[in-house]
């Protein structure tokens, strides 16, 4: 009669005892880790731009462009004169952070919140902001057009409150009221004009001086 040989029962009970293992750890892990695998997999775009645009000299337009494209900046500016001079700054792809802190800056600053606004008589520049973003499979983009951001934070209008705590006003045109401006259209402008480290927002004023020189 022969034996069955220790060392083969040895590794077919090993075999047994991984595949158990495996079914019973192995897919919970998996149900546990495959979220964050997914999530780590997904795509990641950012994009903003702030085109401005004059209806006198001597500058015509300016264009501003970031991206992040799974983590690779880059980002350049744009000025272009009455004079037809066009200057173009531009940062070389790279790793940094600055695109995505500046996107996260505009979150802050309501850029989802900005609506359309109607050109004001006579305003000059006017302005054109687009984002877009992709993460987490999904997207969101806006695009925003506005004039004269300083008027809608400060002088757009009033809101008004009530207190019939003491009876119904006699006089509705003396009622208190505060006013209702929206800051966030002259901060988002402010952040796009400081965006950038020192020595790109050198070479912008710089490009700046040259366009304005041209004019002259």
């Amino acid at each position: 009669m022969r034996r069955f040989p220790i060392e083969l029962f040895i590794v077919v009970l090993a075999a047994v005892m991984l595949v158990l293992g495996w079914r019973i750890y192995g897919a919970g892990e998996m149900g546990r880790f495959g979220p964050a695998v997914h999530a780590q997999k997904a795509p990641s775009e950012l994009y903003a731009r702030l085109t401005v645009r004059y209806t006198k000299g001597p500058v015509l337009e300016e264009h501003y462009d970031m991206s992040d494209v799974e983590g690779v900046s880059t980002f350049s500016y744009r000025v272009r004169g009455y004079s037809g001079r066009q200057i173009t700054v531009s940062a070389p792809a790279a790793r940094v952070y600055d695109v995505s802190f500046f996107f996260g800056r505009l979150d802050q600053d309501g850029i989802w919140q900005l609506t359309d606004k109607p050109p004001l008589p006579g305003a000059d520049p006017a302005y054109t902001v687009y984002v877009k973003q992709l993460a987490d499979y999904k997207t969101g983009e806006r695009t925003v057009t506005f004039t004269s951001p300083e008027y809608w934070a400060s002088k757009a209008g009033h809101q008004y409150e009530i207190d019939l705590s003491k009876g119904v006003p006699k006089d509705l045109v003396f009622i208190a009221g505060s006013r209702a401006g929206d800051a966030r259209y002259e901060q988002i402008v402010k952040d796009f004009l400081a965006f950038g480290p020192d020595e790109f927002r050198r070479n912008v004023a710089a490009a700046q001086a040259r366009v304005r020189s041209a004019h002259g």
